[in-house]
């Protein structure tokens, strides 16, 4: 057999097997950005279908599955992002976020969202969440501010 077939079928292999791996790699990443995506409860198609029939992402068919909790993720965002400046021991400005019952009523109070939001004086200090987050915490809030 000609050795110069040989080179070049053995190419054309390598090279379909280095595409196919940086193929596999590139669609299956894990890599995310906003903790919004890694603590995600429900699929949403581009017109806010989240397949229960109710198209602004609500629930409104008694099925709590899908509802954005204090524990399911409200927790973990104000954990990473608000606790350490505002828990039983530090409370700056008189604002304790460390448990429920502290978190949910400046939650509804409204002065979670204001300051989340606010570019002038914004919350953490270190910069407005990403839209993602604090979009987050506005679904816990519209879903009613639940534990559990």
């Amino acid at each position: 057999m000609n050795t110069r077939w040989k080179s070049k079928k053995t190419i054309k292999i390598l090279l379909g097997c280095f595409l196919i791996g940086i193929v596999a790699t590139t669609t299956t990443s894990c890599e995310s950005n906003e903790l919004s995506e890694l603590l995600e409860t429900e699929t949403i198609t581009d017109d806010g279908d989240t397949g229960d029939g109710d198209t602004d992402g609500g629930d409104t068919d008694g099925d709590t599955t899908n509802l954005v909790t204090y524990q399911n993720t409200a927790k973990a965002i104000l954990d990473n992002a608000c606790v350490q400046c505002h828990n039983a021991t530090t409370a700056n400005g008189g604002v304790r976020l460390h448990n429920y019952a502290n978190a949910s009523a400046v939650a509804n109070s409204g002065r979670m969202v204001a300051r989340m939001t606010n570019t002038g004086n914004p919350m953490p200090p270190s910069g407005n969440l990403p839209n993602g987050i604090i979009q987050d915490i506005i679904d816990w809030i519209d879903d009613g501010t639940l534990e559990n």
